[in-house]
């Protein structure tokens, strides 16, 4: 694996929504030398062919939405400097004024888009003031390992928008984040963004407290994008690298902090966990070379229920496929 700087070549026109997917089983050999199955994973690396002026668009949009709100996005904050490079970085080259462009500007056009796929769904949220009130407090500068509240409600949304293309009935909600409805049944999702690795366990008990009172089962999301190193971009030679490297990263982390998932998790209601990370990615034998790629591998208690098992297995079914 090698983390870079990359490069800026002919992808200044053309930016990351090809989807690639790949899913699998996570195994474990046991000290007896069995290998038992553990969970599951999805490789979902998103590469789109937006233009830098569809990416400008979006900043605009994002603009609308604020103003609509009747919310003052301040030019001096992390969203409101994003905005604007990204709409420089489209004049510039409209204007063939690409000697003003450098590899800082491309990289953060890339990362707005992302924060757009997650910001332009508030718009049919009625309850949408707070969440774009939040994102103004603190970076979104996602090289940047700098804790913020922004990055907070960033990831509930994310997870929220990604949910919401695969079903209709996702919804934003408090506590505990993220309520997913499906028959007679509802799913509360607890979202746990970390930047470092100390204390995992407080966490975990958190969203055992979030989920415990109101719902029949939950699931934890955690993002680890902040645990990665900073103002990196991951160079690879294929996409199916790049999923197969974030999804260690994922591994590694789920069992480094087992115990803590086992002891806290089957002591609640919560029955799996699904750890993410995303990360900008530089790929130089395709096209686009430059796109967001993230990869959620998913933790489930051993030793569930017939009932359990039939309820987490239709949910990650769901918003997996």
């Amino acid at each position: 694996m090698t983390f870079s700087t990359g490069s800026l070549c002919e992808e200044r026109k053309n930016l990351n929504l090809d989807k690639t997917k790949k899913v699998g089983q996570i195994w474990r050999t046991l000290e007896s030398g069995i290998v038992v199955p553990e969970g599951m994973f999805s490789d979902r690396s998103v590469r789109s062919k937006k233009t830098l002026l569809e990416i400008k668009e979006r900043a605009q949009a994002i603009e609308s939405i604020y103003n609509d709100a009747g919310i003052r996005m301040p030019t001096n904050s992390s969203l409101g400097e994003l905005v604007r490079n990204a709409k420089i970085l489209s004049d510039n080259w409209l204007l063939d004024k690409q000697d003003k462009t450098n590899h800082q500007m491309l990289f953060l056009g890339i990362h707005l888009d992302r924060i757009a796929d997650a910001i332009l769904p508030l718009r049919t949220v009625p309850e949408k003031e707070q969440y774009l009130k939040d994102l103004l407090s603190g970076s979104l500068n996602f090289f940047e390992r700098k804790r913020s509240m922004a990055k907070n409600v960033f990831w509930e949304l994310e997870l929220w928008s990604k949910l919401r293309r695969r079903t209709e009935k996702v919804f934003l909600h408090e506590p505990p984040d993220i309520v997913v409805k499906y028959g007679e049944s509802r799913i509360g999702i607890a979202c746990k963004k970390l930047y470092s690795e100390r204390h995992v366990q407080n966490v975990l008990s958190q969203a055992v407290g979030q989920i415990e009172n109101e719902f029949e089962f939950g699931i934890v999301a955690i993002n680890i994008d902040d645990l990665l190193p900073e103002d990196a971009v991951l160079k690879m030679h294929s996409s199916t690298a790049v999923g197969e490297r974030l999804n260690q990263v994922n591994s590694d982390f789920i069992r480094k902090h087992e115990r803590h998932l086992t002891k806290y998790l089957s002591a609640g209601r919560i029955l799996s966990a699904i750890v993410s990370c995303s990360i900008l990615t530089d790929v130089e034998s395709e096209r686009p070379r430059f796109r967001n790629s993230y990869q959620w591998t998913v933790w489930t208690i051993p030793g569930l229920s017939a009932k359990q098992k039939k309820q987490i297995d239709f949910f990650y079914e769901t918003v997996m496929q």
